[in-house]
């Protein structure tokens, strides 16, 4: 079996609306490297501002109060950049390739519930959609960020329900299991 995940399903009339209510409902930010979005100011995306809540990696560059943009060879993240005060004097760190999107979990582009639309920028989705299916057992332990989504993704795939995150986060560990080795 492979581990790419399948796509399927069509997205409903109103998806536009729906990944607008998902990108706003964690801030207009990745829910796994943590790059910000602003609604209207990204064009075509292809460098985006970093913030001090960045944890990705690069490809970065620097900007200038001229608007002189420098790439980043140092192959520094975005984090070690802050820390090495790269920001000051008016220059912004910029990232590459973050438009904020939406990831269907389990590969279906009509499931809109809760647990299978995860907000992720674009090179964190295409990396998610590459390794992960969560129709294939995983044994490892998931990252914090994505539990939550799993816990849903699990409860119905092992309990036939459909349940609110908040009951998700309340039974992390319980829904987790199911696919925990023991």
């Amino acid at each position: 079996m492979s581990n790419r995940l399948p796509i399927s399903g069509e997205y409903p009339p109103d998806w536009p609306q729906i990944g607008d209510r998902i990108r706003a409902e964690v801030g207009h930010r990745c829910i796994r490297c943590y790059h910000p979005y602003q609604v209207g100011k990204h064009g075509k995306g292809e460098w985006t501002p970093c913030d001090i809540k960045c944890v990705h990696g690069g490809p970065l560059a620097i900007i200038w109060p001229n608007g002189h943009v420098v790439e980043d060879i140092t192959g520094a993240t975005a984090p070690e950049m802050f820390r090495l005060n790269h920001f000051g004097d008016g220059k912004e760190i910029l990232a590459r390739w973050r438009i904020l999107t939406v990831h269907h979990l389990d590969g279906n582009k009509a499931n809109c519930e809760w647990w299978n639309l995860l907000a992720l920028c674009q090179r964190c989705h295409l990396t998610i959609q590459t390794r992960i299916n969560p129709e294939i057992p995983y044994f490892l332990e998931h990252s914090d960020w994505a539990k939550p989504y799993i816990a849903g993704f699990y409860a119905k795939k092992y309990e036939g329900r459909l349940i609110t995150r908040q009951e998700a986060e309340q039974r992390l560990d319980e829904l987790l299991a199911h696919e925990r080795l023991i």
